[in-house]
C-alpha cells in the first residue's frame, strides 16, 4: 500500500504544470500579459531618495488587534469568546473582551461571521477611544479598512444579533469621521493579499470591456462573510445559492493581487494606490442604496411616497473613499496591503458610493511608506507595533480551555462540557 506521502507526491507530479502557473514569470494568455504589463508600469522601486521625508508630525501610534475563539458545548449551544487590545505611546494599554452563548441551530458560516463581527466591534471600540481621547496621531488596525464594508450591509442570520453588522458599520463610519476631524492617520494593514482590487483596476485601465466581464469583489474578507451576504440577499440561511454578483461561477476569476506582485514586481517597492468607491459594492443592497441616493439628490428631498434612506445609509453616502496600495518593504518580503482614507492621498473630494475606482500616484503614499519603513523589523516583524499587539492578544487554546472555561463554570454554577467532537482534541 502506498504511503500518503507517495500519494501526495504523485498528485503534485500530475498537476505540476497547473501548479506552476501561479509561480512563473511567463504570462499565460492575453489577460495575464496585460496584467504583467500593468504591474510593471505601476510598481515603483523603493530607495532612500524615493521615500524621502517621513510624516510631518512625530508619530504617536496606537495599534489595535483582536482574537476570538468558538467552542461547541455538549448542550448543543456555541460559546464565543472575543478580546481586543490596544497598545500605544508611553505604555498605554487598553483592553476589552466579550462572550456570547448562542443556542439553537446556527449554521457554521453565520457562527464564524458572528465571532468575527464581535471581535471587530471590540477592536473598533478601542480605536474610537484612542481617537476621542487624543491619545496619539497614528492608528493602526490589523486588516483591511475596505474589505469589510460591503458585507456590513447584510444582517447576521442569528436571532437577536441581526443588527450586529450595522453596529460595526456605524463604528467604522464614526472612526472615519473622527480621524478626519482630529487629524489622525488611520491605517489598515493586511497580511493577506487574496484581493483582486489592483488587478481589476489595472485591467480596467487597459481593457475596460474585459474587466467588466470578470469576477469582482474584495476577497480580503472571510469566506463566511461572503456566504452570509449571499444568504441574506437570497432570504436563505444555507448560503448555497449563488448571488449574481457575489458568486458568479460563470465569470472568470483574476489571479490574486498577491500572485500578480509575486510574479512581476521585483524587489522592494510600492504600487500606485487604487482609490476605492463602490467597486466591491456589487450587491443588490448596495445598488439599492446608490439608486435611492441618486433619487434623493435629484429631488433634493424625499417627497410623496418616495422611499428614504436609513440614517446609516445616509452616512455611508458621504463616507470618504478608501485608498489601498501594496508595499514590499524589503526584497524577498511578502507584500503588505495598506488601506487608508482617500484624503491621505489628497482626494478629500471622493466619497464611497459616488464613483467606482480610480488610480493615484505612488508619490502621495510615500509619507505613509516612510513611516512603515521606520516600524519595519525584518521578515518576522512587518510592523513593530502590530507584531507586539498580535502576540499579546492572541487567544491560545490553553487560555480558552484551561482559564476561561473554568470561569464560565464558576459563574453559571454548572459542570459545563464541550461536545464530544471538541473534547477529542483537548488534552
Amino acid at each position: 500500500m502506498a504511503s500518503f506521502i507517495d500519494l501526495i507526491a504523485e498528485s503534485i507530479h500530475l498537476r505540476r504544470d497547473e501548479f506552476l502557473t501561479g509561480f512563473t514569470e511567463k504570462p499565460h494568455g492575453d489577460i495575464e500579459q496585460r496584467l504583467a504589463a500593468g504591474i510593471q508600469a505601476h510598481w515603483h522601486p523603493l530607495s532612500p531618495e524615493v521615500v524621502g521625508d517621513a510624516l510631518h508630525q512625530k508619530p504617536q501610534a496606537g495599534a489595535v488587534d483582536g482574537s476570538r475563539a468558538i467552542r461547541a458545548l455538549s448542550i448543543g449551544a456555541d460559546w464565543i469568546v472575543a478580546q481586543a487590545l490596544l497598545l500605544g505611546p508611553d505604555g498605554l494599554r487598553l483592553s476589552v473582551a466579550d462572550t456570547l452563548l448562542l443556542r439553537g441551530e446556527i449554521e457554521l458560516p453565520a457562527l464564524n461571521r458572528c465571532a468575527s463581527l464581535l471581535m471587530r466591534s471590540l477592536e473598533l471600540d478601542l480605536a474610537l477611544k484612542f481617537v476621542r481621547e487624543g491619545l496619539g496621531n497614528v492608528l493602526l488596525l490589523d486588516g483591511s479598512l475596505y474589505a469589510d464594508l460591503p458585507y456590513l450591509l447584510y444582517n447576521l442570520a442569528i436571532g437577536g444579533y441581526e443588527d450586529l453588522p450595522s453596529k460595526v458599520l456605524g463604528q467604522y463610519l464614526d472612526l472615519f469621521d473622527l480621524c478626519q476631524q482630529r487629524g489622525v492617520l488611520l491605517l489598515g494593514i493586511a497580511k493577506r493579499t487574496r484581493s483582486t482590487i489592483l488587478g481589476h483596476a489595472l485591467l480596467a485601465e487597459r481593457q475596460p470591456a474585459i474587466a467588466a466581464n470578470l469576477q469582482q469583489g474584495d476577497l480580503d474578507q472571510t469566506p463566511e462573510a461572503t456566504m452570509q451576504a449571499v444568504s441574506a440577499e437570497n432570504g436563505s440561511s444555507n448560503g448555497n445559492q449563488h448571488h449574481p454578483d457575489l458568486l458568479r461561477r460563470d465569470l472568470p476569476r483574476l489571479p490574486s493581487d498577491g500572485e500578480l506582485l509575486y510574479r512581476w514586481a521585483v524587489g522592494s517597492g510600492i504600487t500606485d494606490p487604487v482609490l476605492l468607491g463602490s467597486t466591491s459594492f456589487g450587491h443588490t443592497s448596495a445598488q439599492k442604496v446608490a439608486a435611492l441616493a441618486a433619487q434623493l439628490r435629484q429631488a433634493k428631498s424625499a417627497q410623496g411616497g418616495q422611499e428614504q434612506l436609513s440614517p446609516l445609509h445616509e452616512r455611508l453616502l458621504v463616507a470618504p473613499a478608501i485608498g489601498t496600495f501594496y508595499v514590499r518593504l524589503a526584497p524577498g518580503e511578502d507584500v503588505l496591503r495598506v488601506d487608508t482614507l482617500a484624503p491621505t492621498f489628497g482626494r478629500d473630494d471622493l466619497h464611497l458610493l459616488e464613483f467606482d475606482h480610480t488610480l493615484a500616484s505612488y508619490i502621495t503614499a510615500l509619507p505613509v511608506v516612510s513611516y512603515l519603513l521606520g516600524e519595519y523589523g525584518g521578515l518576522s516583524v512587518y510592523n513593530a507595533a502590530l507584531y507586539v499587539v498580535d502576540r499579546e492578544v492572541r487567544l491560545h487554546s490553553a487560555t480558552v480551555d484551561q482559564v476561561y472555561l473554568p470561569v464560565l463554570r464558576r459563574q453559571l454554577g454548572y459542570p459545563i462540557q464541550y461536545d464530544r467532537s471538541t473534547r477529542r482534541f483537548i488534552g
